[in-house]
């Protein structure tokens, strides 16, 4: 599982990882490991604040990357 969220948030509107913090109220520490770290998972009241404030759902900004180890 990776996160978009850098990508979908400037679609939405947020331009940088400063204006995601304003419209989640999310903590900066928060928004910015997900905004450096694609494969950090956003935990359940992350979403919800991302949810809310963007008009999304969890598969809006999380995307299934399968494994290649596994065949």
């Amino acid at each position: 599982m990776v996160n978009v969220i850098p990508e979908f948030a400037k679609a939405r509107g947020c331009k940088n990882a400063y204006e995601l913090c304003k419209a989640t109220g999310l903590p900066q520490a928060t928004i910015y490991r997900l905004y450096n770290d694609p494969t950090a998972y956003p935990s359940k009241e992350t979403q919800e604040a991302i949810c809310r404030a963007l008009d999304a759902q969890p598969g809006d900004f999380l995307r299934y990357v399968p494994d290649e180890d596994k065949e």
